[in-house]
């Protein structure tokens, strides 16, 4: 699955198959929902926004394929 380093604590972040955030530094984990609240484990406090990045709900791209035309100005 993904996962990601925090850049100012070190702490690994890691998005689990069942949808919630392990979360490992020093030797000890703790596991988080989504939005960042406890569940299980040593480490009892983790980066909300951090939680939502990785376990949040993906969204479409609205950018424009680069394989779409582009449509032409009109000239007046």
């Amino acid at each position: 699955m993904r996962s990601i380093r925090h850049p100012l604590s070190g702490a690994l972040y890691d998005l689990q198959t069942d949808g919630t955030v392990r979360v490992e530094k020093d030797g000890k984990s703790g596991t988080f929902r989504a939005d960042g609240s406890y569940l299980s484990g040593d480490i009892h406090s983790a980066d909300p926004q951090m939680c939502v990045w990785l376990g949040g709900r993906e969204l479409i791209s609205r950018a424009r394929p680069r394989s779409a035309p582009l449509i032409p100005a009109k000239n007046s």
